[in-house]
């Protein structure tokens, strides 16, 4: 009776090999490519598992990206309004420098 199954994980064709080598010879011939089989297979609900991790991964990974994107723009409005602080600062150190030099004028009259 000829067998179409590839092996599933290299665990099972270690096991194949030692208890059915006969069986094992025709799994070995479906099976594409021996050494890319996973050393065991995962179950349905390791799979889920992993699959569900990606998933929050994923969804953790895009919070992370917003949360940096919404400091930079915290990090460029601080930095703007430093510079406008410094201005204004200028400004008003001119301001006061030309109300001094006004005061002197008056004063002289």
């Amino acid at each position: 009776m000829e067998r179409d199954v590839p092996f599933k994980s290299k665990a099972q064709a270690r096991f194949m090999f030692a208890k059915h080598p006969e069986i094992a010879k025709e799994f070995a011939e479906a099976t594409p490519n021996m050494k890319a089989l996973p050393q065991h297979k995962t179950t349905s609900k390791e799979h889920k598992m992993k699959h569900e991790h990606k998933k929050e991964h994923a969804v953790k990974k895009e919070h992370h990206k917003k949360e940096h994107h919404k400091h930079e723009a915290h990090k460029d409005m601080h930095h703007h309004h430093k510079e406008m602080h410094k201005h204004h600062m200028k400004e008003l150190k001119h301001h006061e420098k030309m109300m001094a030099h006004h005061h002197k004028g008056t004063k002289k009259k």
